[in-house]
């Protein structure tokens, strides 16, 4: 995971954008369209709230948005200063010096042409906020390049993990319906994978493959809960997200039969029980483990789950 530092601005200012109390997940699921549209980034306060500077929302989490303050950035100039700037804002302590980006940019370049690239990179990224927002956001300080001093980062990585470690504070602590209420904050900031729209940059694949790890566990977590608490469509829903990114989990595969079983739609459990089998046999040439073939057996029967 890259390192993160402390917000631009003192963290007291900081305006945590992306912390919202969101309507609970299972209500929006239920809602295909709201589903689909996402929490979005709310990046501007109350007037009388908002702290001194201007205030950059950056969303990593699926497809790239960056605003700052009201106003979108969309036109980017130059693609790898696209780049560069996710990478700075996800590599702030300490901030890259000059010779940092060029070998994560650059590394098969001769110095010269290296350092030419990355000029020519940092001229795409500073004109893509100067003609959207008329703003300087990427200084070079001693040979180091950072965002302006007086920008305030609302970032959903910083904001992602700490309502995931949370949940499971909370799980632990017996208080679920706190957790629950952490896990949806966490889902609701995962829209996509880390840099999704960058699949071949190489810097982010440790990155990325971290955040998955946390947002399947985040995933698995609250659809138990969701179980327990017998909200079944709502687990469903989260357990198809499960198996979509990962078709061989079989735990994910019994909670959906439960689901469907406890719902009075057996033939649904069963028809998942064929598609575990099938995943299993394709991917790992393997047979259900014996606890998934005895709740398939149960379901046949009529029996409770």
């Amino acid at each position: 995971m890259a390192k993160s530092a402390a917000p631009v601005a003192p963290d007291p200012a900081r305006h945590r954008s992306f912390d919202r109390d969101a309507e609970p997940l299972h209500l929006r699921l239920k809602d295909p369209a709201s589903a689909a549209a996402g929490p979005g980034i709310i990046l501007a306060p109350p007037q009388r709230d908002r702290p001194a500077g201007h205030l950059l929302g950056v969303h990593l989490l699926g497809r790239l948005q960056v605003r700052l303050d009201e106003v979108a950035v969309q036109d980017w100039p130059s693609l790898r200063g696209r780049s560069l700037f996710k990478y700075l804002v996800t590599h702030r302590d300490p901030w890259p010096r000059r010779e940092q980006l060029m070998e994560a940019f650059w590394p098969e370049a001769a110095p010269a042409a290296a350092r030419n690239s990355l000029n020519v990179a940092v001229h795409g990224l500073r004109r893509a906020f100067r003609d959207s927002a008329g703003v300087q956001v990427v200084v070079l300080e001693d040979g180091t390049y950072r965002l302006a001093p007086g920008l305030l980062l609302s970032l959903d990585v910083d904001e992602f993990e700490p309502h995931a470690a949370a949940g499971q504070r909370l799980h632990a602590a017996g208080d679920l319906a706190g957790a629950v209420a952490e896990y949806e904050r966490a889902l609701a900031l995962y829209q996509g994978d880390f840099l999704a729209d960058d699949p071949y940059e190489d810097w982010p694949v440790m990155t990325r493959e971290h955040l998955l790890l946390s947002y399947l566990d985040v995933l698995d977590r609250l659809s138990g809960l969701y179980f327990d608490r017998q909200q079944y469509g709502a687990s469903v829903a989260l357990c198809r997200l499960l198996v979509d990114r990962d078709r061989c989990r079989e735990d994910a595969h019994r909670r959906l039969m439960r689901c469907f079983a406890r719902q009075g739609q057996p033939h649904l459990a069963l028809r998942q029980y064929q598609a575990c089998a099938d995943a299993l046999d394709q991917d790992l040439g393997v047979d259900p483990e014996p606890a998934t073939a005895a709740l398939a057996q149960q379901i046949r029967r009529h029996q409770p789950v």
